[in-house]
């Protein structure tokens, strides 16, 4: 079974690098670096889980996490914020807005990869 996840991040070194760690342990990794086109690849891909960068050009991580809760070919897919910003507002307004979770980068391979595992297969 294939297991999919979303990369939404405007830094290409950050989604290699991640894309590396988690394909690794055997995910399929897709990847858009805008919220627009994060949105139209994962009505197209359907991923497992999405990592949403918070600071990118065009609509921001906030507004792509709003469009794909809104919408119901995706809002069952667990986004989990995956951002440089570290503060106790976003962990709370990604709780608010419906985000699965709030991970902080630069990462650990190992509690990315960890992360990941939790979320996966956890569809509403």
């Amino acid at each position: 079974m294939d297991r999919t996840v979303l990369i939404i991040e405007d830094e290409k070194l950050i989604i290699v690098s991640t894309q590396m760690v988690l394909e690794s342990v055997g995910f399929q990794v897709e990847s858009a670096t805008d919220g627009e086109e994060g949105i139209k690849k994962a009505k197209e891909v359907k991923p497992d889980l999405i990592l949403l960068d918070i600071m990118m050009p065009g609509i921001d991580g906030w507004e792509t996490l709003k469009r794909l809760k809104r919408d119901p070919d995706t809002q069952a897919i667990p986004v989990v914020i995956f951002t440089a910003r570290e503060h106790a507002r976003g962990h709370q307004k990604s709780a608010e807005m419906g985000a699965a979770g709030y991970f902080r980068k630069p990462f650990e391979p190992d509690e990315l990869i960890e992360l990941v595992e939790k979320h996966v297969g956890q569809k509403v």
